[in-house]
């Protein structure tokens, strides 16, 4: 978050917390100042000396897993705010080969790609913030990570049922199928509102959310009308989880707004292009 932004925050919240104090200091440091990268941007950015850098866009599901973990783990990072349509070249050279999202360690020690496995990498490195993963009981945790699988499906079939705009009647039963599965394995907890009975979101839960929430945001996308044959609010257990998620400070940092979803799809049809650019890589406020 920016001083411009913090200093809006601030106003609107009336007074300085202690979380918002913290943010302010992090805003002051300019190795923790977001970097734009767009098409000028022909030689890499120096190495970041202190921080870990992430290479992203706000509106990417897979990325905002990473900003989830890292938000959770309490871990200080640098963005790197990307434009898709318009990365430069030596972007290309780097581990993810032009994807997102992409971790720097700092001094540009080393690079890791694919979210589960920087989200994984975050919580045996760090100790700070929450266990995405339970360290005393290796049964769960097997069971936590063995998550992935489910996630990739729902990952999939959201995917197909946006591109198709939820036209397809078999798309739609398929993303409700998971949707359901999903919803019973809330239903089943007894004591909390996290995947597995957890006190606590999960790795299993960031695996979740960016995809429910795009699910949930399709109401006011040209996928309204597959969203309408989904029905996803009337999962309850999915739907009582969701919005304990969206209560907490963690995912409120890093989730983007609704109307940027919603310029996304009118800059998509205007420019023919099924990319994100630069001008909607807007964190919250």
């Amino acid at each position: 978050m920016d001083i411009v932004r913090l200093t809006a925050k601030i106003a609107q919240v009336g007074m300085v917390t202690k979380e918002l104090e913290e943010l302010w200091k992090a805003a002051s440091d300019p190795l923790l100042q977001t970097i734009h990268l767009e098409k000028e941007h022909f030689i890499q950015p120096p190495p970041n000396p202190k921080y870990y850098r992430l290479y992203g866009h706000y509106l990417c599901p897979f990325v905002e897993r990473a900003l989830l973990a890292l938000a959770f783990k309490r871990v200080p990072y640098q963005f790197v705010a990307i434009d898709l349509p318009s990365r430069p070249k030596w972007y290309f050279d780097l581990p993810s080969k032009g994807k997102i999202p992409l971790l720097e360690f700092p001094n540009q020690a080393k690079y890791m790609a694919e979210s589960t496995d920087i989200c994984l990498f975050l919580d045996e490195t760090f100790n700070t913030g929450i266990q995405l993963l339970p360290k005393d009981n290796e049964e769960l945790k097997a069971k936590i990570k063995g998550f992935t699988n489910q996630a990739s499906k729902l990952g999939s079939s959201f995917y197909s049922f946006q591109t198709d705009a939820g036209e397809s009647d078999d798309k739609v039963k398929a993303l409700r199928e998971i949707l359901e599965e999903l919803n019973e394995m809330i239903k089943q907890n007894k004591n909390h509102p996290f995947f597995f009975d957890r006190p606590h979101p999960t790795f299993a839960d960031i695996l979740v959310l960016p995809h429910f929430r795009r699910i949930l945001l399709c109401e006011h996308t040209k996928a309204r009308k597959g969203w309408a044959k989904l029905k996803p609010y009337e999962l309850a257990g999915l739907m009582w989880w969701y919005s304990n998620m969206m209560m907490l400070e963690e995912v409120l940092k890093v989730t983007t707004s609704k109307e940027n979803f919603v310029e996304l799809e009118k800059w998509q049809a205007e420019t023919k292009q099924h990319s994100l650019p630069i001008s909607l890589n807007k964190p919250p406020i």
